[in-house]
């Protein structure tokens, strides 16, 4: 939902979204000849206002929305983060930061190995890893039914020999 701000409040606070400092972007809007000292106070004032953070937040999640995600924007976030946790003390999280970017960038890559035993002709667990094809078609194949199956040819009433 859009938050309506005056016109001197929404330009303040797309300076202040684009990283000016808050002084500098109320002094640049207001009044050029303001000093910074005032124009800080009057800028911490502002950004009290209920109607200014609702619409500043807007604007951040507008900006975040609109930014494409990519290696350079993941980059700078793993190593941000990676730098946050570093301060803090959290070795193991500052570390994990760093393999990520080391990830994106090709450095490291996650490999892993998989044993797979393939079982011909059989996946029974007992059966040989090597069988020779007659031991398999006469443990395995269903020989009686080609053998029922099998039609004999009418006697010809010509002999081998060619006479009748």
């Amino acid at each position: 939902m859009f938050t309506r701000l005056n016109a001197k409040q929404e330009q303040f606070l797309l300076l202040l979204v684009d990283g000016q400092a808050a002084a500098r972007a109320y002094a640049q809007v207001y009044d050029p000849s303001m000093s910074l000292a005032v124009a800080a106070a009057n800028a911490s004032r502002l950004l009290t206002n209920a109607k200014v953070v609702a619409r500043r937040q807007e604007l951040i999640a507008s900006r975040h929305a609109s930014r494409p995600i990519t290696v350079e924007y993941l980059t700078n976030e793993a190593l941000a983060t990676a730098s946050e946790a570093r301060a803090l003390g959290q070795g193991s999280a500052a570390i994990t930061g760093y393999q990520l970017v080391a990830k994106l960038h090709g450095l490291l890559i996650d490999r892993q190995q998989t044993d797979v035993l393939i079982r011909k002709p059989s996946a029974s667990p007992e059966s040989p890893d090597d069988m020779e094809a007659s031991a398999w078609l006469e443990q395995y194949a269903n020989t009686k039914l080609i053998e029922n199956n099998t039609v004999e040819e009418p006697a010809s009433s010509v002999d081998d020999e060619g006479s009748t």
